[in-house]
């Protein structure tokens, strides 16, 4: 039987914008009044949900219902996982195996993960070091990944829980951060003062932390987020890994495998 094209289309299509977020990939969240408050808690981020962001398809069924639940040796590379070529420096201390999560805050599919990323980052072995990197595929992107180093610098160990806020301001509240006031007058939310944030964003380290983020998304060869980089060798994703526990076997056998060879 014959399908017209333009029909097969729009059936094929969802199917991609539930696998992850793409260069192409924009924001579409609205700002909000200075009245609308940041829960200081994480509790929205704490469970995934269910459906990712107005417009876009539901990721369980990418991360979870069709996980392939696969035995570490029947992980292919090439399939399951690809191998960067060449390698990519890495900025781990000596000893230690670097894995990055490159992803963007904007992207549904990176909040939807956070939960589990936050157990790892917890729970993951001390030969481990693990990093967040805001992917700056694009020009949006990019003013995102400004916003998550503000985040970063002015709250280095994560105590107030600036980057879960970021992510629940965007996800749940639909706020729109592209806008520099918009960035300043949450940040006066969380605490801070607008001396404190221009300090920051003309510091050598807020541009040093950009300039290595865009060497990474340049030389991991990602095209989309989120993606894994176990030491500057391999890379995979939720998707690619037929699921989010075979995500996290995937970077289990990597890391396992990189650090016998040190």
């Amino acid at each position: 039987m014959k399908i017209n094209k333009k029909i097969a289309i729009l059936i094929i299509s969802p199917l991609f914008f539930a696998i992850a977020c793409g260069s192409t990939s924009s924001d579409s969240g609205t700002d909000t009044s200075t009245d609308n408050k940041i829960s200081k808690t994480t509790s929205s981020v704490a469970e995934p949900k269910t459906e990712s962001r107005q417009g876009e398809q539901k990721t369980d069924s990418v991360t979870k219902d069709t996980s392939m639940k696969l035995d570490d040796t029947k992980f292919v590379e090439g399939k399951h996982y690809v191998k960067i070529s060449p390698p990519m420096q890495t900025d781990a201390p000596e000893g230690k195996v670097e894995v990055v999560e490159l992803m963007w805050l904007g992207c549904p599919h990176c909040y939807e993960l956070e939960p589990s990323i936050a157990k790892y980052k917890k729970n993951h072995p001390d030969f481990v070091d693990f990093k967040q990197i805001p992917a700056m595929l694009n020009r949006s992107w990019a003013a995102d990944a400004r916003t998550y180093y503000l985040a970063d610098i002015l709250d280095p160990t994560g105590e107030k829980e600036l980057i879960p806020q970021l992510f629940q301001a965007i996800h749940e509240q639909r706020r729109n951060l592209r806008n520099p006031d918009s960035v300043l007058r949450l940040f006066k939310q969380f605490g801070y003062t607008e001396e404190q944030v221009k300090n920051v964003q003309n510091s050598m380290a807020f541009q040093a932390k950009l300039k290595r983020a865009q060497e990474i998304g340049i030389n991991s060869k990602a095209d989309a987020v989120p993606a894994i980089i176990i030491n500057g060798k391999y890379r995979t994703g939720a998707y690619m890994a037929g699921g989010e526990e075979n995500l996290f076997k995937i970077i289990k056998m990597l890391t396992e495998k990189e650090h016998k060879q040190k």
